[in-house]
């Protein structure tokens, strides 16, 4: 019973500690059944047999209240080499499962009025500490605030705070009415994991301004939630209180405190999955997006190893981290999707824009005009390159030549037109890219990454031959066996960077476009004002 008051009085005195408990022992070893306690400078409550085998599993445990990850540990008494050996000669196995206690957040509460009331009501039934911190004795009592578990008094607020223990688990609300400035001084820059302040807008600019002056660090007051909570049009102490802990939640969790149905109602479209698409794609699913691929059946994929579209050959392909998976249904789609990976379907004419009804349908096939995608396909639609007009058959266009304006997110107007002179890399441009000296299906004798001397043997389509017009680096070569309609029809290219890790990470031309796309996206969603 000792032990259960131990961890009784640990748990309301909201400290961490782990359990350890012998779950299972074979052959000769010191207990074969007992628990443990652990705090974390080492210190023990009961026994598990002492001895090496205990203070083992005591240097586990004080690691695992480090990290704040449970674990199952096993030792073998044998005295043996293996990592999991220890000097003893009992001969035995002993398997341990150390459980980590942690405490709840901290509520810090400085104010003890009408919303200070209604926050530590509600936050007692969200299972947090609450400690009250007054300068006003009418306001701080245990028949006032009976969930606070700690209340600190003290004529000068500041000298109340003092007496308070803050640090990454806390969450402090300041509502004293009169001496919110005092108290922001005291504690915003402590290691409080959030700092929220109850005022109006005027009354947090004039006290962070006179902060400022006083030469209180910037950023850190930046941090500061003020005006506190979430836009609840709140009112009353007790929906005042709701929005404050909504966000203080959102915080502690790192959730986006969007409402679950615009969570999810955040799917884009993209036409095309190539490399400068990836950028796109990329951007988009990293800002937290869902990103779906629509692309033909054989796309002609140049720098494959960077390329979502590659998922329509290999079934899935990874990318910047990312996993783009191929798939045949919408169902399938929905499942790709809820793995938190990219489907990428067979899909020209773009019939699953009807289907899955996106916020945006970002037209990225590149193909130097437009192929049919309209304004009214979405309530977003953006173009990459030449071919679109901001305002006329799409909201937005992503300028895509290289130079100056790469990435500029166009409104009204059109990109730069197509010079039809590929861009410079490395010093060279037209000789960069490898083109097809005929007709018909193309046999690939190098792969991609490869260097590669001028003169040397990339291809041939029948007897004809393909040879690299540079030194460097093979970055992108066409799928062997793939039939090129025309003579000059771009199959490869070549880097004279000779950067070989270059070949398979997105370009610095896809990540601007990229960073345009989202940008685009971002501005055609906001909220109007």
């Amino acid at each position: 019973m000792e032990f259960f008051q131990a961890a009784a009085d640990l748990r309301e005195q909201n400290k961490p500690f782990a359990v350890a408990t012998i779950v299972s022992s074979r052959g000769s070893t010191p207990r074969s059944n007992a628990k443990m306690i652990i705090l974390g400078d080492s210190s023990i409550i009961g026994t598990i047999g002492g001895g090496l085998a205990e203070s083992f599993i005591i240097k586990e445990a004080v690691s695992c209240l480090k990290t704040g990850q449970s674990r199952m540990v096993e030792y073998k008494l044998d005295s043996g080499t293996s990592k999991t050996s220890i000097a003893m000669s009992c001969g035995g196995n002993l398997e341990v499962f150390i459980e980590v206690i942690v405490p709840r957040p901290e509520l810090l509460i400085i104010g003890g009025g009408h919303v200070a009331l209604q926050i530590a009501g509600l936050a007692e039934k969200l299972d947090y500490s609450i400690t009250l911190v007054e300068n006003r004795k009418e306001f701080i009592s245990e028949e006032r605030f009976p969930m606070a578990r700690q209340l600190y008094h003290d004529n000068k607020i500041e000298a109340a705070v003092k007496k308070v223990s803050i640090d990454e688990n806390t969450y402090i609300i300041i509502c004293t009415g009169s001496v919110d400035e005092a108290v922001l001084r005291s504690v915003v820059n402590s290691r409080a994991a959030y700092i929220g302040l109850l005022g109006s807008r005027r009354k947090v600019a004039l006290m962070v301004n006179h902060m400022k002056e006083d030469g209180f660090d910037e950023a850190k007051l930046a941090s500061v939630y003020a005006p506190v909570g979430l836009d609840l049009k709140a009112e009353t102490p007790e929906e005042i209180a709701f929005s404050i802990l909504a966000e203080i939640k959102m915080v502690q969790t790192g959730a986006s405190g969007k409402s679950i149905k615009q969570k999810f109602d955040n799917l884009v479209i993209v036409r095309g999955g190539g490399d400068i698409a990836s950028g796109s794609i990329a951007r988009l699913h990293n800002s937290g997006f869902r990103v779906v691929v629509l692309e033909i059946a054989e796309p002609t994929v140049i720098r494959s190893t960077v390329s979502y579209s590659q998922a329509m050959y290999d079934r899935s392909v990874t990318v910047a981290g990312i996993t783009a998976v191929k798939a045949a249904t919408k169902k399938e789609v929905e499942t790709i999707l809820a793995e938190r990976a990219i489907p990428v379907i067979e899909d020209p004419d773009g019939k699953y824009i009807q289907i899955l009804k996106p916020i945006a349908v970002i037209d990225a096939i590149l193909a130097k005009k437009n192929l049919g995608t309209t304004r009214n396909m979405a309530p977003v639609v953006i173009g990459l390159g030449p071919g679109f007009e901001a305002g006329v058959d799409v909201d937005a266009v992503v300028e895509t030549n290289r130079g100056h304006n790469l990435g500029t997110v166009i409104l009204k107007g059109k990109p730069e037109p197509n010079t039809g002179i590929p861009g410079e890399i490395g010093g060279e441009s037209a000789k960069r890219v490898v083109r097809s000296t005929t007709a018909g299906k193309v046999d690939v004798l190098k792969k991609i990454g490869d260097l590669v001397k001028k003169g040397d043997l990339l291809a041939k389509i029948g007897k004809s031959e393909i040879r690299s017009q540079l030194d460097g680096v093979l970055r992108g070569i066409i799928h062997d066996g793939m039939v090129v309609p025309e003579k000059g029809f771009k199959i490869g290219d070549v880097d004279t960077r000779g950067n070989v890790d270059n070949c398979f990470t997105i370009s610095d031309k896809a990540r601007a476009v990229g960073g345009g796309t989202l940008e685009a996206l971002l501005t055609l969603t906001q909220p109007k004002k």
